[in-house]
């Protein structure tokens, strides 16, 4: 499955398949002490082992329909990931979460790929309800959300635990009526 999102650096999102393991886990370990300060799974991340398994869950998530995992790409080259994650087929409404290569940042690709998967969650997923939680003091994180326009829903205190330390989580969120499709 491939989502389309800029053309101009054919920047797009696909679900990944074993053979990127390697791809995949070589720009996880490049970035593994930039990654690890708010993404606790670097850690054991630990060979492309690690990686071609987790793969195959997101693999089985998307047949499942309960996931979905894709690998963010710019002219080929994978550059992080993001998903559809914690679908709720009851009330129709999942949580997006994502990382960039730092080298990739600063560009608008994450708030580029957000839209797009908004836009896939709603047109696609029939989705009602999109959010996104994000460790209050993880200001790139949280940038995005609020450029696209979602809401600031609520505060949980101390919610988080990275590396021994608390912190609170923000929950964004956008509802498919308020959604500008973009």
């Amino acid at each position: 499955m491939i989502i389309k999102v800029r053309e101009k650096d054919k920047l797009e999102l696909r679900t990944l398949v074993s053979g990127n393991a390697d791809e995949v886990f070589e720009v996880i370990d490049k970035n593994r002490d930039y990654l690890r300060e708010w993404l606790p799974w670097v850690d054991g991340t630990k060979s492309p082992y690690n990686t071609r398994e987790s793969i195959g869950r997101w693999k089985k998530g998307i047949k499942d329909k309960a996931d979905y995992t894709f690998g963010i790409f710019s002219g080929g080259n994978y550059i992080g990931n993001m998903g559809v994650h914690n679908i709720n087929t009851f009330s129709d409404s999942a949580m997006i979460g994502y990382w960039l290569s730092p080298e990739w940042q600063g560009k608008g690709i994450m708030t580029d790929c957000v839209r797009a998967l908004t836009n896939y969650c709603f047109s696609e997923l029939n989705l009602n309800s999109v959010h996104i939680a994000c460790a209050d003091a993880n200001k790139k994180s949280r940038a995005v959300p609020e450029r696209l326009g979602f809401v600031q829903e609520g505060i949980l205190q101390d919610c988080l635990k990275y590396h021994g330390v608390y912190f609170d989580e923000v929950i964004y969120g956008v509802v498919k009526r308020n959604w500008v499709k973009i």
